[in-house]
């Protein structure tokens, strides 16, 4: 699935993606490579930044340094609950 946020294509939809490009040192090895959308693969070529955290968490950068972050998602029951 796409690592980007909101983003949950089926895995053959999806390109690999080295978060350390191997002509940087970067290995052809689980722990450096996301699947990433045909977008979103694009898009980390031209500035944005896809990482794993050490505790195996996905976070992703716009190529001003700010971090893109979501709101968990809200299932239909506790929308209503929270309706009241």
């Amino acid at each position: 699935m796409c690592r980007a946020p909101a983003r949950r294509p089926r895995p053959h939809w999806c390109d690999v993606h080295h978060l350390l490009h191997w002509a940087h040192g970067g290995e052809t090895e689980p722990g450096n490579l996301a699947l990433l959308c045909e977008r979103h693969h694009a898009k980390v070529h031209h500035g944005f930044r896809v990482e794993r955290d050490t505790d195996g968490r996905w976070r992703t950068w716009r190529p001003d340094g700010t971090e893109i972050l979501l709101l968990p998602h809200l299932t239909r029951r506790t929308a209503d609950a929270r309706a009241g």
